[in-house]
């Protein structure tokens, strides 16, 4: 069955370029001129298997877009197209929930196997549901849930990969620079600090709901997961 791909774009050479290739390919596409069209498409159950996504759009741009996607549990893959090309732009999509991050300008050949890796990726994790659990902490690998005392708790896609590396691992130490690497895909030197910012609203969420586990803080190195015998 050939995959459906939205395409999201203000450009409209660029989106009938990529639309084209794409169709020679032998992907089905969908396009969509700003994020209010393409969401206004998937409200439709349009069915699409993988988004493109481009970031600087009138109306509504790709981190709103995103953003509206991912609070609705739409967890169809996105990949953020974009001329941006500080780190903290592709540190944003990917900490909003976007699956990849490809700069302008690009080549089509490098589209078609990112969303080729992307959707290779997302097929293995939904193939059977997969728990860890750790004292009261439980989480589900390919729906992202996570619940502490058999209460749900909502995380942000950088807090459930954070949590679900401690929680694999307890005892471990993970520095900062690792935690990021883990969440984001890099590790984004300058920004590493940010990652106290997650564990500290993970510490919180954990804390309000009883949790007898803590995230506790390795001086000098990073943190670790730690649980009452």
């Amino acid at each position: 069955m050939k995959k459906t791909v939205m395409i999201v774009d203000d450009q409209d050479e660029l989106r009938e370029s990529i639309s084209t290739f794409l169709q020679n390919e032998g992907y089905q596409t969908i396009n969509a001129r700003n994020g209010n069209e393409a969401l206004h498409l998937i409200e439709e159950k349009q069915n699409v298997d993988i988004i493109l996504l481009d970031v600087m759009m009138p109306e509504k741009d790709g981190y709103v877009t995103l953003r509206e996607l991912r609070m609705d549990k739409n967890k169809t893959p996105v990949i953020m197209l974009t001329a941006k090309t500080d780190e903290i732009d592709k540190l944003l999509g990917l900490e909003i929930g976007a699956d990849d991050y490809i700069t302008k300008p690009f080549s089509l050949r490098e589209v078609v196997a990112r969303m080729k890796a992307v959707l290779r990726r997302t097929s293995e994790e939904q193939a059977d549901d997969e728990w860890i659990q750790k004292a009261d902490i439980k989480i589900n690998l390919n729906t992202y849930e996570v619940y502490v005392n058999d209460t749900r708790v909502n995380l942000t896609p950088t807090e459930f990969k954070i949590l679900t590396t401690l929680v694999e691992k307890p005892g471990r130490v993970y520095s900062r620079l690792q935690l990021m690497n883990i969440a984001v895909g890099e590790a984004f030197v300058n920004y590493e600090r940010s990652i106290d910012t997650h564990v500290s609203n993970l510490r919180r969420k954990l804390s309000e709901l009883g949790s007898s586990a803590t995230i506790q803080t390795v001086y000098g190195i990073g943190y670790r997961l730690g649980v009452e015998a």
